[in-house]
């Protein structure tokens, strides 16, 4: 028969179980969280990256080209004008700009996104962290718990 202290001290151990796994899960669904917004900032990041060298890598004006429709359908086409770009600054919004400052507004781009990576990978490396120590602490909390089985089963013997 069991001591309403030991029972005090099982139920106990139960609530700091039950816990600590309610913040395993949490840590969990941030981490990945954190690594899709990295993943999605990467790939904005690559399409700024192909704009800055197609903004440098234009056609001469009449000559054929193909243009993208899509990402894998292209229409033949001739370029008119090769000093006048439309940029799209989001929502819908286009610019006009010389080749040269669509150069410069897709390396600022590219730049702040990779300024927002590295942020981002600092917070993931400091949740793994956590999440790692997390783990350190189920690991102690279940062989303390064998331990104190153990020792219990011999003190019956």
């Amino acid at each position: 028969m069991s001591t309403p202290a030991a029972t005090t001290a099982n139920d106990s151990s139960e609530n700091v179980s039950l816990n600590i796994e309610q913040v395993q899960k949490q840590i969990n669904s941030e981490i990945e969280m954190l690594q899709s917004s990295i993943q999605r900032l990467q790939y904005a990041q690559e399409g700024f990256g192909e704009s800055m060298l197609a903004s440098t890598k234009l056609p001469k004006t009449d000559q054929d080209t193909l243009i993208p429709l899509s990402s894998s359908m292209y229409v033949p086409g001739r370029l008119s004008d090769n000093e006048h770009l439309l940029v799209d600054i989001g929502t819908g919004y286009f610019i006009e700009m010389r080749p040269k400052k669509a150069y410069e507004y897709f390396k600022r781009k590219h730049d702040y996104i990779q300024i927002e990576v590295e942020k981002l990978q600092k917070v993931l490396y400091e949740k793994l962290l956590t999440r790692q120590q997390i783990h350190n602490v189920i690991q102690m909390s279940l062989q303390q718990q064998m331990q104190q089985q153990q020792a219990t089963g011999t003190a019956k013997k």
